[in-house]
C-alpha cells in the first residue's frame, strides 16, 4: 500500500531520470529495516549506490 501525500516515508525524487511506477520490494529483519530507515535520506542514497553494487555482483 503506497504512503499518502506528505507522510514522512514518502519518496520523493530530486532527479532528472523518471521513476518507475511500480516500486521494488523486499522484505528485511526487522530490526536491519528500522537501522535502514534511521539513515537520513536513506532512499537517495540506496539510489545512488544500487548501481554500483549491481555491477559488483554481476561481476562475481
Amino acid at each position: 500500500m503506497p504512503f499518502r501525500k506528505g507522510h514522512k516515508d514518502r519518496y520523493t525524487t530530486n532527479t532528472d531520470k523518471p521513476l518507475i511506477s511500480s516500486p521494488v520490494c523486499f522484505r528485511l529483519d526487522e530490526n536491519l529495516a528500522k537501522e535502514l530507515k534511521s539513515v537520513s535520506n536513506w532512499q537517495q542514497r540506496l539510489t545512488e549506490v544500487l548501481p554500483t553494487l549491481i555491477e559488483k555482483w554481476k561481476a562475481g
